[in-house]
């Protein structure tokens, strides 16, 4: 399973605990009598405003075995999403380190062949195609196009019919790139002496 899954069924697992911590939070608010008194209409009648004592331990009061049972599995199920949201804070704090850390696009220009993602610049002759269709049928299939560098291949995101056009063709390229991705702003065909 991918970091980016593992993130987000531990943001999933989060809300979700989060919620029943809603719910938990609400319930000792109201308090165990509350709960009681919702639970079986004929209880006790209401507590009177001057008697606003009440036991910290649901056994002490005169809450039901059940009820206090059910509180008892609550404070258990709360343990565990403390746990579990150490946990996720120990996962998400590296990895919101390493997005803080990554620079801000920069402006580029690059010079290399454009190419479709499965190719990466070697494009053999496939049967029935020019190096030119087998490149548009790749990429109608969801091939990116991509410029290939020295030492890395880049994809382009911008118009594709524009990109299809240099094609197999050396380009020279400038944008705004980030990470191994490069958002073209221009693009034209390269000097043949680069």
């Amino acid at each position: 399973m991918t970091a980016s899954n593992n993130l987000k069924a531990l943001w999933c697992r989060a809300a979700e605990n989060s919620f029943l911590l809603l719910i938990l939070c609400v319930s000792l608010t109201l308090g165990p009598r509350a709960y009681a008194q919702s639970q079986s209409p004929s209880a006790a009648p209401p507590a009177s405003a001057d008697s606003t004592q009440m036991s910290a331990s649901p056994e002490a009061s005169e809450v039901p075995p059940a009820v206090a049972k059910e509180l008892q599995e609550v404070k258990a199920r709360m343990a565990q999403m403390e746990s579990q949201l150490k946990e996720l804070a120990a996962f998400v704090a590296p990895t919101m380190a390493v997005r803080s850390a990554r620079s801000a696009p920069t402006e580029i220009t690059l010079t290399g062949p454009v190419s479709c993602g499965h190719c990466q610049g070697i494009q053999p002759m496939h049967k029935g195609y020019t190096q030119y269709t087998w490149a548009l049928n790749s990429v109608s299939q969801g091939d990116d196009i991509v410029l290939v560098g020295k030492d890395q291949v880049y994809k382009l995101q911008w118009d594709n019919d524009k990109l299809l056009q240099f094609m197999s063709a050396k380009a020279r390229v400038s944008g705004r790139l980030d990470g191994n991705t490069l958002q073209v702003e221009t693009i034209g065909r390269a000097p043949k002496d680069e």
